[in-house]
């Protein structure tokens, strides 16, 4: 499991920055510029969809569509449709960090409506396999302190958000200076994803993994503290939990 863990994790690095980036910017790697064939501005197009391709292509291999996996897509096609964007200067660089500003206004939204973003990708987290499972944690994720942890780790998100399209912008505008539509401008996005995207992991590791953290421990204190969702156990006493509140009636769910 863990290889295969180390595996996933390298193809996404491979197809969401290693390959954009040597189509961008070829010279370190002494391949051919593609520029020639395709122009700078179908080069640049080709850098902005090989991730989603390669999303779509692996969402697709694995036949899982659950709301993270959706959650993923629309991430990776957003990101594609603004590919196509001819923008340099100022409005490059909102348009780099326009991903997560639109992720801040999603949990700004969810937490609004009351059904916090980080529900539905504490689903990717969690991983239930049958159908039975996926209705036991549907009634483990309403109850009140399952709920307020849902909400705080919603913050987490949108705070990690924020920070990287700060961080997006304020690369961006100072490294990406040249006209739209040359080599040279190519190379100056290639530098600066280079910087955003080990940012974005790091990002990423802190605030998802504190966000995972805190919902894990409020759902594992349904159990009394006896088994984590990864353990065999977990799905047992959510079932205990879920004929014991339907026996008592009305219970502390929201």
């Amino acid at each position: 499991m863990a290889w295969t863990r180390l595996l996933k994790f390298g193809l996404d690095v491979l197809f969401t920055f290693v390959l954009p980036y040597a189509l961008l910017n070829p010279r370190p790697f002494g391949l051919p510029d593609l520029s020639r064939p395709l122009g700078t501005y179908g080069v640049y197009v080709l850098a902005g969809l090989l991730p989603t391709i390669y999303i779509v292509w692996d969402t697709a291999r694995h036949r899982v569509l659950n709301p993270f996996a959706i959650f993923l897509l629309a991430g990776a096609l957003s990101g594609a449709a603004v590919s196509f964007l001819k923008l340099d200067g100022v409005a490059f660089a909102l348009k780099d960090a326009l991903h997560s500003g639109l992720l801040v206004l999603i949990c700004f939204i969810s937490l609004a409506l009351r059904r916090p973003l980080f529900e539905f990708l504490f689903y990717g987290v969690v991983a239930p396999e049958t159908p039975q499972q996926s209705r036991l944690l549907k009634v483990a994720l309403a109850f009140a302190p399952v709920r307020r942890a849902l909400a705080g780790a919603t913050w987490l998100v949108a705070l990690k958000a924020l920070l990287l399209g700060v961080g997006s912008y304020l690369v961006a505008i100072h490294f990406v200076t040249l006209p739209f539509g040359t080599a040279a401008f190519n190379a100056q996005v290639a530098t600066a994803h280079a910087i955003t995207f080990p940012l974005a992991l790091i990002l990423d590791v802190l605030f998802y993994g504190l966000a995972a953290w805190l919902t894990l421990q409020a759902t594992q204190r349904l159990t009394g503290g006896r088994a984590w969702p990864w353990q065999q156990g977990f799905w047992q006493e959510l079932s205990a939990l879920n004929e014991q509140h339907s026996h008592a009636g009305p219970t502390n769910a929201d």
